[in-house]
């Protein structure tokens, strides 16, 4: 305890003398020195080099250091640079520390923190996205449990990241939300040791919302440390995450609430006036999850010319709960056949086990094959005295899997194949794939990609159970979802990237809209959302293409992502999009114009410009709060709306801030735009963030 509590004064005190390191962008290590360990999904998990051996420190910034395998006589004074503090995650290589500011960073600078060029999210923050696009491939291989509007928050175990840092270092994110909230997540590491390193981090989001009862509420804790032997033989990795996301849920603007809308009438341009469908709904869902990761040499390489040996042993346990509940029993889900005051209940837990051994030889490629055990348990609560139980409330699967990978790098060339296959249990994950990439020159390269997946469907497909009549069911039935993605991609740094993927679905599973009464159109006035599962089994054949380039003239830049997709087989009527079981937009592109230079003697870095969002017409998905899901529907079409932000961006040493004003246009092309049917998108609203790192 007293040890504990002498670490934590110590970090502070030193916080308190922190100054500024120089600033360096984003570096990627190709060949880590110590070896990849898989997931079931076969990413890796790039670990780390030692650090440098701090033996004495002569002032604040200035450091003396020993660089692993030199004497002792060589150490050298260096000042400690932001490429000395590492970043490692699964399946990623490592990086350091990025403290530049480029139009990449303008397009993270959001709630998820990643590129929403593909997602289109709802109108206030921490809600729901609805897809611009898919990679079907990226999914989990084994079944999860559903929910998957509430997942894309949700910090799975391969995005948590491992620090190794030299000095204690913190980095905090701000940003404003939609009304009466804000958004923050500060992450704080150091090392207690050259063996040790230490991360917490905590995100905290609350948004009021702009409609009535949607209100978003976010928190995520997480802790990890990366910890290694003196003789550097063993290395552990481990972290432990706590999430709740919660949202009330509205349903969406009712019909006469949409006419008023897109009119335009100002007398209801205060959102908050507007009718809504649910005014006593709300989802949660919580999740909590330990996971450890470590390895042994059992011959370890003296140099960069020698092979290893090492074995290693990967556990992860991990529990959810995802709930909605609605105090008001709205029948705006159909009839009611129980009046339970905790609502829908679905509960997760998964416990993983592998152990695996791998061979890395410089001359032969690294080669690494596993064996894992997996037991998933998904059930519902109900009451003991519940007698009109027929389906089953619980479905339990154990798995085991043989895992095998094997990647080669010689001389720009790069191969990599990856093998998952059941050997035990009734449901499947079974995926194999291929990856290349050949390097022309420092200024351009090719990829290609082929994979073969066959998976059971998510248990949410299988079994859910519901106190809503027609939101209970049960398909032990359904057959597995094939897909084949083959992907090629070539990029040039000056010309820009082009990619193709063309991805191939058979028993493609999904929700589906269903309507009461005979004609569809009594829905729109009955306001009730029913949704079936179904299978489609005719393969659907899904090309995407895609070119992403910039092109800079003095200090003016344009950065531009086009993308054309196309369900192969299906045909428009004229200029109207057909609805099909699978609906994305036919063009989604993204142009921005920016102006960058350094003032005030390069004291600050400005960047400012405009971004512009537009996408066709298509049929989207519908977004269904009790399922915490979406749903295919053939009503209503979206899209076919420019959206213009104006942005101001600087760099004050190791600070970024962020000005934007959003969809500044929405006043001038008509009230037209909607995230969902009866969601419309964000009105214009100028918004504020920063990113500050604090080097010690």
């Amino acid at each position: 305890m007293y040890q504990r509590l002498s670490i934590c004064f110590v970090f502070f005190l030193h916080m308190s003398y922190a100054q500024d390191a120089s600033s360096v962008g984003t570096q990627t290590i190709d060949k880590p020195i110590e070896p990849a360990i898989q997931t079931t999904e076969n990413d890796s998990l790039q670990l780390n080099a030692p650090p440098p051996k701090e033996i004495r420190s002569d002032s604040l910034n200035t450091k003396k250091f020993i660089i692993p395998g030199e004497e002792a006589a060589e150490e050298i004074d260096t000042i400690a640079t932001v490429d000395m503090y590492a970043i490692y995650s699964i399946g990623q290589p490592v990086k350091h520390v990025d403290t530049t500011l480029t139009i990449q960073k303008e397009y993270k600078n959001n709630y998820l923190r990643k590129d929403y060029f593909e997602l289109l999210p709802f109108v206030n923050m921490g809600h729901a996205f609805n897809r611009l696009g898919y990679d079907f491939s990226a999914d989990p291989i084994q079944p999860q449990m559903g929910a998957r509007s509430k997942h894309y928050s949700y910090i799975e175990a391969n995005q948590i990241n491992y620090y190794r840092v030299p000095t204690p270092l913190t980095e905090m994110f701000f940003r404003t939300t939609m009304e009466q909230g804000q958004l923050s997540d500060v992450v704080i590491t150091l090392n207690t040791s050259p063996q040790f390193n230490l991360a917490i981090a905590y995100r905290g989001m609350r948004s009021l919302g702009k409609y009535v009862n949607q209100r978003s509420a976010n928190e995520a804790l997480r802790i990890s440390f990366n910890a290694q032997s003196k003789n550097e033989r063993y290395f552990a990795k481990a972290h432990y995450a706590s999430q709740s996301i919660e949202n009330q849920e509205n349903g969406g603007v009712t019909d006469v609430g949409i006419e008023r809308f897109e009119s335009g009438d100002p007398d209801f341009i205060e959102r908050s006036v507007m009718d809504v469908k649910l005014r006593t709904a709300q989802n949660l869902l919580k999740g909590k999850r330990s996971f450890l990761n470590h390895h042994y040499f059992l011959v370890k390489a003296k140099d960069s010319s020698a092979a290893s040996w090492s074995v290693g042993h990967q556990i992860l346990h991990e529990t959810k709960f995802y709930n909605y509940t609605d105090t008001g029993n709205a029948a705006y889900f159909g009839s009611l056949v129980r009046r339970d005051a905790e609502g829908e209940q679905v509960h997760w837990k998964v416990l993983k086990n592998r152990v695996e051994t791998q061979l890395q030889n410089p001359q032969l490629g690294k080669l690494t094959a596993g064996l894992e055990y997996a037991t998933i348990d998904y059930f519902f609560r109900v009451q003991e005295e519940s007698t009109e139980e027929t389906l089953p409330a619980a479905l339990t699967e154990d798995q085991a899997f043989l895992n095998a990978a094997y990647d080669f790098n010689w001389r720009g060339f790069q191969f990599a194949a990856r093998f998952n296959k059941t050997i035990l249990g009734d449901l499947l994950s079974d995926k194999i794939s291929l990856t290349s990439r050949l390097d022309f020159n420092p200024k351009a390269y090719f990829e290609g990609g082929l994979s073969f997946t066959n998976k059971s469907p998510n248990f949410n497909f299988i079994r859910y159970r519901s106190n809503y009549a027609q939101y209970n069911w049960y398909n032990p039935s359904l057959e597995n979802t094939k897909i084949t993605h083959l992907s090629a991609k070539i990029s040039h740094r000056k010309w820009g990237t082009l990619s193709g993927d063309l991805q191939q679905l058979t028993n493609y599973t999904y929700y589906n809209q269903i309507y009461a009464g005979e004609n569809p159109l009594e829905t729109l006035t009955q306001e009730t959302l029913l949704a079936e599962v179904a299978q489609h089994a005719p393969s659907i054949n899904y090309l995407k293409l895609r070119y992403q380039a910039q092109y800079s003239l003095w200090k003016f830049a344009l950065t531009t992502t086009a993308q054309y997709q196309k369900i192969v087989g299906e045909e428009n009527a004229g200029n109207e999009p057909t609805p099909a079981v699978l609906n994305v937009p036919e063009w989604n592109v993204r142009s921005t114009l920016s102006f960058s230079s350094d003032l005030f003697n390069k004291a600050l870095y400005l960047q400012t410009g405009v971004t512009g969002h537009y996408f066709t017409k298509f049929y989207a998905d519908q977004y269904n709060p009790l399922l915490g899901d979406f749903m295919r529907q053939d009503l209503h079409t979206i899209g076919d709306y420019p959206r213009l932000d104006l942005f101001v961006n600087a760099k004050i040493q190791q600070t970024r801030l962020y000005f934007k004003y959003e969809h500044i246009n929405s006043t001038l092309t008509g009230y037209n735009f909607y995230s969902a049917v009866g969601y419309p998108y964000r009105d214009r609203i100028i918004r504020f963030g920063v990113v500050w790192n604090f080097f010690q």
